[in-house]
């Protein structure tokens, strides 16, 4: 928590400026270059209020970036012109209609979860392999137990349309547009609010200096990118285990986000199916490790049903791999549509896995990537798009 001190300070400051966009966030590893990014912009027009009642985990405190308890408590009469809510939950809600119960414009940028299982779950978007241990072990969680929990689910899905539909005035992607087209098929009475084009993951910065012109030089497999059960690990791990992966080490990443059972779970079909092949990482890795480790990962399998994992998916194709994505995930129809070259998961070959991506689409996936998703092009976005102010 910022000392009341810095709080102080912090309105000081703040207060010189005549107009300011309010934005809403986690505290996740990403925020960081959010900040940057929107200050590159925006400079000394930002106000981050990070959503945690513990000390900051991967937000780093700054004049511009308090806890939302402070705002609660302090500054409630700052010139806020807009809220950018960075993915939506009822916390968020709440301290909009608190603070901000009309007229200021606000963003709601949707992350996947807040879209997928909030909103399209309820309505009967599958997300989850009903056939893996872990779901039929009865611990998958509340989404899918007793019918109470179901009811429960639509009901809170409902107030969540009712908050958009009353108070969010933009419908903000990240990356994969046909969020927007998801959302209005469920929600076809949300029409009527605009959509604004977003992404948190421009290539050039999330990669460096040091990795933007570094290919895939291994053929390591990964499969999945966290711990989230949504990864549906098993289903993916499953139809791996149906070729020859003989003296190739197949990366898990579980080190973040998702429970214990779950990480049990998976480690246990993992060796199971994998065996000595299966390489599980539960140690949190600093960004940078992180992108030397894909260079090494000529072969990624997504296995998620939605929306989920885009920043590892487009690193991935950006450096060269070839990605595996459901034929039931919205982001492969995404990619299609941007004339990416990725591959069926469900339709996966040995020649798949064996032969590399070739040296044409490598170039060909990259230099679409790096014209979608570069700096300059989202300083233009976060000018653009967040112009109510």
């Amino acid at each position: 928590m910022m000392p009341k001190y810095k709080i102080k300070q912090t309105i000081q400051s703040l207060n010189k400026h005549i107009g300011m966009i309010l934005h809403l966030v986690h505290d996740e590893k990403i925020i960081n270059r959010t900040i940057d990014l929107f200050e590159s912009v925006f400079p000394k027009d930002n106000l981050f209020v990070v959503f945690t009642r513990k000390k900051f985990k991967f937000v780093r405190e700054g004049e511009n970036v308090i806890p939302y308890l402070a705002f609660e408590q302090k500054m409630n009469d700052l010139n806020i012109t807009s809220v950018v809510i960075h993915y939506m939950n009822s916390r968020k809600m709440k301290f909009v209609r608190k603070f901000y119960p009309k007229d200021i414009p606000v963003y709601w940028i949707i992350w996947g979860a807040d879209l997928y299982n909030k909103l399209l779950e309820p309505k009967g978007f599958e997300m989850i392999d009903k056939n893996s241990g872990y779901y039929r072990s009865g611990r998958i969680g509340k989404f899918f137990s007793i019918p109470y929990d179901k009811i429960r689910e639509k009901i809170r899905a409902a107030r969540n349309i009712k908050f958009i539909n009353e108070r969010i005035n933009y419908i903000v992607t990240d990356t994969t547009e046909n969020d927007y087209d998801m959302l209005m098929e469920y929600y076809p009475q949300l029409n009527h609010i605009p959509w604004r084009d977003f992404f948190y993951y421009p290539i050039d910065v999330v990669l460096g200096d040091e990795l933007i012109s570094k290919y895939i030089d291994g053929n390591n497999i990964q499969i999945g990118n966290s711990a989230s059960h949504t990864n549906n690990h098993e289903y993916a791990m499953t139809i791996l285990s149906g070729l020859d992966i003989a003296g190739r080490k197949v990366v898990v990443p579980l080190s973040y986000s998702g429970k214990e059972g779950y990480i049990k779970s998976v480690t246990a079909s993992g060796k199971k199916l994998l065996r000595d092949n299966f390489y599980p990482l539960t140690d949190f890795m600093p960004l940078a490790d992180y992108n030397r480790l894909l260079t090494s990962v000529s072969v990624a399998i997504y296995g998620n049903w939605r929306q989920e994992a885009i920043g590892n998916i487009l690193i991935s194709l950006y450096l060269g791999a070839k990605v595996f994505l459901s034929y039931r995930n919205p982001v492969l129809r995404w990619a299609r549509n941007h004339n990416l070259v990725v591959f069926e998961l469900e339709s996966i070959t040995q020649k798949d896995i064996d032969e590399p991506l070739s040296a044409d689409d490598i170039q060909h996936n990259r230099n679409i990537l790096m014209e979608l998703y570069n700096k300059n092009r989202l300083y233009t976005l976060i000018k653009d798009s967040f112009v109510d102010r």
